[in-house]
């Protein structure tokens, strides 16, 4: 009597029910793998665009702070009035070539 019930421990197969709830978890962890794979390639994506734009701006704002700092000098200031303004000094005659 033994035997039997030893063997028929040993013959006993696995319950369809635990093998559909493995199946249904490896399914849905491997979508969510898929998923969050995606995920991470948009915001990499992202991460590398906001970079750029970061060197655009740095680079702008470095050319902004340059322009104040010339605007600060006299001779810019007076280059800038001959060139916008058509301003001369005491003295001078503005000659300009007339228009077409």
């Amino acid at each position: 009597m033994i035997n039997r019930k030893t063997s028929r421990k040993r013959k006993k197969r696995a319950n369809p029910l635990f093998i559909l709830v493995i199946g249904i978890a490896l399914f849905l962890a491997g979508s969510w793998s898929v998923q969050l794979f995606k995920i991470d390639q948009s915001i990499e994506k992202q991460k590398a665009m906001l970079y750029e734009q970061k060197t655009t701006l740095i680079a702008k704002n470095d050319n902004l702070r340059q322009e104040i700092e010339n605007l600060n000098t006299p001779s810019y200031i007076e280059q800038l009035a001959r060139e916008k303004l058509g301003l001369v000094r005491k003295g001078e005659i503005l000659i300009a070539p007339r228009e077409p």
